[in-house]
């Protein structure tokens, strides 16, 4: 039992072994392609002018908005009741949430005031009289 257990553990070892260093191979190849690729896009960007990338950059967007345009209608189209289903949900909250605020905000406004009294009277109990 004890020997099988040691093979099936060296059996195992051995296979992770070779799927490490199949994932390193891979790894360096992946790196080197996307080395390259950048490198490309530096040489190809140092021979273009500046007015012809912006025209490129230009075209570019267009086509991105020719083609993401219909997405965002559709999208919008099916947010539009479910917009409305929210505001039929929120504005009695939010009337709920003003009734339970308004009395709290006339306290509060009462506090702030009775304390700038409060402050104006020590104020001109400290300064001279005119």
């Amino acid at each position: 039992m004890k020997f099988s257990l040691i093979a099936v553990l060296v059996v195992a070892l051995a296979i992770g072994s070779e799927s490490a260093s199949l994932v390193k191979r891979d790894t360096s190849a992946e790196l080197e392609k996307i080395a390259k690729y950048f490198q490309d896009l530096v040489d190809n960007l140092k021979n273009v002018e500046g007015p012809e990338l912006a025209n490129k950059a230009n075209t570019y967007f267009e086509q991105s908005k020719a083609q993401f345009q219909p997405m965002v209608e559709k999208l919008q189209e099916q947010l539009k009741p479910l917009s409305s289903n929210i505001e039929d949900h929120i504005k009695p909250l939010a009337e709920s949430v003003q009734a339970q605020v308004a009395p709290l905000a006339g306290l509060v406004q009462t506090h702030v005031e009775d304390v700038l009294k409060f402050m104006a009277d020590q104020t001109k109990a400290i300064l001279p009289p005119q």
